[in-house]
This record gives structure tokens, C-alpha cells and sequence, in this order.
């Protein structure tokens, strides 16, 4: 067989480079169904944290009971992205992407007829475990297609998704409840979830291409599984892959010696940072009002201002890093970040709306802007082979941050106070994040191709 196909005539190299091209019209519909594809998973997400007043009181649940079907949530999404991430690599980037749409939508709308506290914790594991994994396979994909000089900012608009998902489900919300009163429009929402998300996967599977290199992986594998290693020899002319360690399990392949240090550097901090930046937004609304003084409606507006400044800041660190690198553009962001908390704490009180405002905005701009980084350092710091495995991997400890954080954080409150909480399991454990991380991670040179990366 191998025989008889090398003596056909192949293909020369620059005709397969330019079956592994992306064109301009390829590379704008896969931005923008990824970037609408995780504004949509965020929807059904932040539907849960908009309505949770509602459907707490009409399901006759505790405050105890809400918080542990967040948590969750989030815990299998950790559990499922373990699963999902080798998939990613073995069958694609897009089959990811569908099977995270479809799972999503499916329990999303599920929520539309429960009854109690057991049903939404069951519906909420379903459709947290599936959208997890997106977020690392929508940016795997489109790390892979985006250009050496602007993949930065291409995965900060893609991350600034997270605002557009809030916005929509404030929207949905203030739309099926004022026309369907509160008892029954918060139900109503969930049905409005569950229908853009299956618009988004049907443009993917119809017209959305599968990741080039991804293409590129597969057929170097089917070439080599049928002993034609004369286009194997020839696909290693437009991509670099070291077929010997592709071979090996994704995970083994993740803590191999040359992975190892960026594999560590990027779970621990995922972990940390991410739980630090969703108990913030947990517990400030609160924090604001019955510690600090200001009223419902001060606190308000400031979020609904300042919500546009994390878009900005997805932005800005998306340009920044396509100068300095994305392991410089986090940890700036990050300690800016935890300076603002730090500030929020010690240095702001009612009646004080300047202070209050001048702190939230450094926080809220920083605490955005510093996932574009992570994002673009999730997926970039990863060969091929094992990208989606990595970016998802990353994404599940992002997930079990998320999960265990705040129940920490409550915990630590009666012992320590507010205050005491907000500096020792905020403040200080984010500063030992950041100093861990600029230790081990490497710092990857911006606008480099991604088979030119290496450590």
C-alpha cells in the first residue's frame, strides 16, 4: 500500500500549504463564533447569578443551598474538562466546541420546569461540567488561526465575550420577567438561553473549518498509520510536530519534563487567580452595601458604569501583550488588580464615591484585562499535539478555583472579618500567586509562530 502510494504524484509542499491556509473570510467567522459562542455559555451562567434572587424565593431555597449549586457548577465543570480537554486533540477542536454547545443548551433548558433545590444542583452540574470546556477550545482554535502579530488582541476581544453573555442575560432577564411577572419569567429566561446557543452551533458545524493545524496533525497521524512517510516527510515541511512524543497520551505528554514547568506555572495560577477574581464579584455587591456604608443604588450604577472599563481592559492587555508577552501583561495586571482590592478594603467608605469609584474601576479594568493574558498563556504555551489538552486542562483548574474559592472565603469571614478576609485569603495569597508564577513561567516572545515557541 505504502508502495503504491508514494509512487503516485503527490502534492509539492507549497500546494499543501495552501491546503492548510486560512483565508480572511475563515479566520472572521471563526472569531466571531467563538466569540459568540462563549458569550452564549456565559448567558446561561450569569442567568443563574441575575435570577438567583427570584429563583431562590420561588423554589423556597437558602441562601446555603444557592451557594452550593454555583460551586457545582464548577466542580464538574473541573471533572468534565479533565475528559474533554485529550478529546480536543484526538478528535478536533470543533467536535469540543459542538459537544460543549449541545450539552449546554440541553440542561439550560432543563431549568425552565424544576422544582426544588435537588433538581437545579443536578441541572447545574450538567450544564457547568459541559461549559467549561469551551473557553480552552474556542481559544485553542482560535490561537491557531489568528495571526503571529495580533493573536493577542484577537484573544481579548474573544475573552471580552464574559461581558457581552452579562449583558444578554441582563437584557433576557429584564425582558421575560417584566413580561411574565416574577414567578414565572425567570423560567421563561432559560428558554431564551437555550436557543442562541443552538443558533451558534449550527453555523460551526455548517461553516466554521476545523482548526488548520488540527487538520494538519490528523493527517500527519493517517499518513503514518499507513506507512507513507513520504507525506509525512512532506506535511513536517509546513508544520513542526515531534511525532515521537504526539504518539504518547495527551496527559503523559503534559507533564513530560519539557512541559512540566509551564504546566505547573499556568494550574497553579489559573487556579488561584480565577477564584480570587469570581469571589470578588461574589461578594463586593454585599461587601459594599452592609460593610462599607454606600447604598443599593450607589453600588448599583458603579456596576453598570464600570462594567464597560472590563472590556477595555480585555483590550488594552491583548495590545500589551502582543509587545511584551503575555506572562509580563498578567502579572502587571494582576498586582494592579490586587492593589485595587487592597484599596477597596482599607482605604474606602460611605460617603466617600470618589474614593469608591476611582479603586473599582483600577480593580475592575485589571481584574478583566488580566484573562486576556491568560488565555492567549493557556493556549500559546502548548505544542500542537497537545493544545487543547493543556488550554482545557488550564480551564478546569480555572473552574475548580471558582468552585472552592468562595466557600473558603465565607468560611473565613466569621474568624477574620470582612476585612481580615478580604486581605488573607485575597490580598496575600494572589501577591504568592504572582511571585510563583513570574518564577516559573517562562516568558514567550509575542508575534512568533507557534511552532517557533519552545523553552
Amino acid at each position: 500500500m505504502a508502495k503504491e502510494e508514494s509512487g503516485k504524484k503527490q502534492p509539492s509542499a507549497e500546494q499543501q500549504k495552501e491546503e492548510f491556509k486560512v483565508t480572511k473570510k475563515d479566520l472572521a467567522l471563526i472569531a466571531v463564533l467563538v466569540y459568540l459562542g462563549w458569550g452564549l455559555l456565559n448567558t446561561d451562567g450569569n442567568l443563574v447569578l441575575v435570577l438567583s434572587d427570584l429563583i431562590t424565593k420561588s423554589l423556597n431555597m437558602t441562601v446555603q443551598q444557592y451557594s452550593y449549586v454555583v460551586s457545582a457548577g464548577f466542580f464538574a465543570s473541573f471533572v468534565l474538562g479533565l475528559i474533554l480537554g485529550p478529546l480536543g486533540d484526538r478528535l478536533g477542536r470543533k467536535f469540543v466546541l459542538q459537544l460543549t454547545l449541545i450539552g449546554t443548551a440541553f440542561f439550560s433548558m432543563l431549568q425552565y420546569g424544576m422544582q426544588n433545590f435537588i433538581q437545579w444542583l443536578l441541572i447545574r452540574i450538567g450544564a457547568g461540567g459541559f461549559a467549561g470546556a469551551e473557553w480552552g477550545a474556542g481559544g485553542t482554535l482560535l490561537n491557531e488561526v489568528a495571526g503571529k502579530r495580533i493573536r493577542g488582541l484577537l484573544l481579548s476581544i474573544m475573552q471580552s465575550g464574559w461581558v457581552f453573555g452579562y449583558g444578554l442575560a441582563s437584557a433576557i432577564a429584564l425582558l421575560t420577567v417584566g413580561a411574565f411577572g416574577p414567578s414565572y419569567g425567570w423560567r421563561v429566561a432559560f428558554l431564551f438561553a437555550f436557543l442562541p446557543a443552538l443558533l451558534v452551533l449550527i453555523l460551526r458545524a455548517v461553516r466554521m473549518r476545523e482548526s488548520p493545524r488540527f487538520e494538519h496533525l490528523k493527517a500527519i497521524r493517517e499518513a503514518k498509520k499507513r506507512g507513507d512517510y513520504e507525506t509525512v516527510n512532506r506535511l513536517l515541511q509546513i508544520y513542526k510536530v515531534d511525532l515521537e512524543k504526539a504518539e504518547k497520551h495527551p496527559y503523559k505528554q503534559l507533564f513530560n519534563k519539557d512541559i512540566l514547568r509551564v504546566t505547573v506555572a499556568l494550574t497553579f495560577f489559573n487556579f488561584i487567580t480565577t477564584g480570587i477574581a469570581l469571589t470578588t464579584n461574589a461578594f463586593q455587591p454585599i461587601y459594599f452595601t452592609a460593610v462599607k456604608g454606600f447604598s443599593f443604588s450607589e453600588v448599583t450604577l458603579m456596576f453598570s458604569v464600570v462594567a464597560f472599563a472590563g472590556i477595555i481592559g480585555y483590550i488594552a492587555n491583548g495590545i500589551v501583550s502582543d509587545y511584551i508577552g503575555a506572562k509580563w501583561s498578567i502579572i502587571i495586571f494582576a498586582a494592579l488588580e490586587t492593589l485595587g482590592i487592597y484599596l477597596l478594603t482599607f482605604f474606602v467608605s460611605a460617603p466617600n464615591l470618589v474614593a469608591l469609584w476611582a479603586f473599582y474601576i483600577l480593580f475592575f479594568f485589571t481584574e478583566n484585562g488580566q484573562f486576556a493574558g491568560i488565555i492567549r498563556a493557556n493556549t500559546e504555551a502548548f505544542p500542537t499535539r497537545i493544545r487543547a489538552t493543556g488550554a482545557i486542562w488550564c480551564g478546569a483548574f480555572w473552574s475548580l478555583g471558582q468552585a472552592a474559592w468562595p466557600l473558603l472565603f465565607a468560611q473565613l469571614i466569621p474568624a477574620l472579618t470582612f476585612n481580615g478576609a478580604w486581605l488573607w485569603a485575597e490580598v496575600v495569597p494572589e501577591i504568592i500567586a504572582l511571585v510563583i508564577f513570574a518564577v516559573i513561567m517562562p516568558n514567550i516572545p509575542p508575534r512568533r509562530e507557534l511552532e517557533e515557541i519552545a523553552y
